[in-house]
Formats: C-alpha cells, structure tokens, sequence
C-alpha cells in the first residue's frame, strides 16, 4: 500500500465505504479555481461511465473552491472525496501524490481543476484498459480551447482534436501497441515526433505504479519523467487515438505564472537536474537499463532537451564564466561524476550550439543589409 503524506488534513472522503473498490480513480489537484471546478466536477457528473471515484485535493486555496466542492459531494452519491493539504505546496505533485495514496481504483485518471472531459471519456478509456489487459491507456490528441472561447458554441461546434507536437495530423489511427520492446520504445520516443505528456492523456493501473515505484516528482512538468518511467517499465502500453479531454489555455496558470529572473532560473534549472537526477536512480533499478546505459543516456538527453530549451533564454543574459559557477554550485549534492558529466556537457554543448545560430544568423541579417544598402 501507498503510505499517506502527513501534510494533509481530510474534510470528507469516501474510502471507508462498504463497497467494493472502484474501477477508476479520478485524482484533481486544486487551488483557488472557484470559477471552474464546477465545470470540471459536472463534467464527471455526466459520465456514461458510473464506476468511478473522484479525490479532490485542495492545496490550501484562500477563495470558495473548497466549499464549491463539498456542496457536490451529496450529488456523487459517496463517490466524492476531499481532502485538505496542511500547508499550500506550490505546484500540483504533493496533491497527487496524496490522491494516489488514497486512491482504491483499478486505474486511476489525472485532472487539472480547470478542464473538462467527454461524456464518454472514462468508458472509452477503461474499455481500451480491459480489452488490450493495458498498464496504461495513452491518448495522443486532446481539445485545446482557449479560456476566452471555453463558452462559444460556434467555436466547440468545429472544434477538431489536436497533438501540440503534430497538429491535427494523424499520427495514431488504431490502438498501437507497445510490449516488452522497451529498446524500440526508446528510439521511438528519441525521435519526439508524435507522445505527448500530460497526466490527463493517460489511464494508468494503479497497482502497476505502486509495484514500480513511480511518483511524481516536486518540479514543474514533472509529467514528462512520469511517463518516461511508465514507458520503461510497463508490460503493456497501449496508444490511442481518441481525444477525450477539453484543454483550457490560460495564460495565469501555474506553468505560464510569470517570476522574477533569479526564481525562473532556478526553477528551470531544477527542473533539469533534479529530473535528470530521479530519472537515473528509476532507471538504474530495472535490469534492462542496467545493461543498456547507452539507452539511458539516450533518455537523458530526450527529457534534457526540452529543459534546455527553456534555459536557452539566460544565455544571452550571464557570462560564460558564471554560468559554469552556477552549474557547479547546482551540481554540488555527491552527484556521481557520470551524472554530473552528463548535465554540465550537455548545457554547454547546448549553449555552444545556441551562440554559432546566434552567430550565423546575426551574418546572414549583416550579409542582407549590406545587400540592400
């Protein structure tokens, strides 16, 4: 069994009910989003699909989320749990991680606060689980609309799912199966052609990611190291191509929360190491990867490569001396010299790659003005 964080507090819940375990659990992370999760639960409310619980976790929100949410436990007939963090955690990994603890589903199913889904959404993806015997149900496209739109019947009327690594091309057009083919699973994901992230694209079996020991990790996208690990351990991975959840894009969530130089820094390069450094201890513990570390480092530099991306813009901005002082004082925590290679190489290769761009395009745009002068 999953241990219960401590820094919890449970206002109501529903798992000392009589009733035999749920075939899914629905686990949402909240904090002060009194203008959606009604949308969100009624959304849940209107399933086809009726064997299901929902584990609102609330992060110590200061507006009328919580109560909201107990004025719809009534109408899940039991099915409802909320329970309180003790103290806010800034990010939607220790919520998670506490509905997972209490999650008694066969699966579980991941939803941001402010989104919603399809009525047919958790019958379609528990179906799939059961007939291809699946650890994990993965949807490659969803619906993306904007918060300004999210009411505008027109717009939802001809709204077509989308992959935001391929658009609306369709890359899955049946259930594509993934067995125990883990190195072909790796090269397919070093390709970054197609598999999205998010938690709430996937119906994971709850007994699979506690006999592996997968967990959410305290960073900011932290879903991507998730999947990573689900991908190299699961037995059977299933691909899918329905679209069954309703994205809203808006520009004050946690991820687009704008901070100050100094923190953006630091998140992002926590984001890098400390995701690099939990990749290696989850991948260093299954025989496979034990004897294929050219594959792991293949994994590395795939969930390093969008890390890099983010930091590419202080580039410009710190000298190259005193970035190698910020990576070494990052890098300071009896790291192993492999692991600690891997990071300070890999950002400054990366960097290098980034100042000869700069450079070229910087003659080309010279060579141009010259040309029209």
């Amino acid at each position: 069994m999953a241990k219960h964080p401590k820094n919890f507090s449970r206002k109501a819940r529903n798992s000392d009910s009589p009733f035999k375990c749920p075939a899914v659990s629905v686990i949402i992370p909240m904090y002060n989003v009194e203008k959606y999760i009604g949308e969100c639960l009624d959304s849940l409310l209107a399933q086809t699909f009726k064997d299901f619980e929902v584990i609102v976790v609330d992060d110590c929100s200061t507006d009328s989320s919580p109560a909201i949410v107990e004025s719809y436990v009534p109408k899940f007939d039991g099915r409802l749990t909320l329970l309180h963090m003790k103290k806010n955690s800034g990010s939607g990994t220790e919520p998670r991680n506490l509905g997972l603890a209490y999650a008694r589903g066969e699966y579980l199913y991941f939803m941001d606060n402010d989104d919603t889904v399809t009525m047919t959404a958790l019958e379609e993806l528990y179906s799939l689980a059961k007939e291809y015997d699946a650890d994990v149900v993965h949807c490659d496209k969803y619906y993306p609309v904007p918060d300004e739109l999210w009411n505008n019947v027109e717009y939802r009327r001809q709204l077509k799912p989308a992959n935001y690594l391929t658009g609306d091309r369709i890359v899955v057009k049946e259930p594509l199966i993934w067995e125990n083919n883990f190195e072909e699973r790796v090269r397919i994901l070093a390709q970054r052609n197609f598999l999205i992230w998010n938690f709430w694209v996937q119906l994971v079996r709850r007994k699979f990611i506690i006999e592996n020991s997968i967990k959410m990790v305290g960073v900011i996208a932290d879903d991507m190291l998730f999947t990573i690990c689900e991908i190299c351990c699961a037995k059977r991975y299933v691909i899918v191509p329905n679209a069954v959840y309703f994205y809203r894009l808006r520009r004050e969530s946690l991820f687009n929360k704008q901070v100050d130089y100094v923190t953006d820094w630091e998140r992002n390069l926590r984001m890098l190491t400390e995701g690099t450094r939990y990749l290696d201890e989850f991948l260093n513990g299954l025989d496979f990867f034990s004897r294929r570390t050219d594959l792991k480092y293949l994994l590395f530099e795939f969930q390093a490569a969008g890390k890099l991306r983010h930091l590419c813009k202080f580039y410009d901005q710190i000298p190259p001396h005193a970035f190698d002082e910020l990576l070494r004082k990052a890098l300071s925590k009896g790291d192993n010299v492999a692991f600690t290679s891997f990071i300070f190489n890999a950002m400054n290769i990366y960097r290098l790659q980034l100042m000869q761009s700069q450079q070229r395009i910087a003659a080309l745009e010279t060579e141009l003005k010259r040309l029209k002068d």
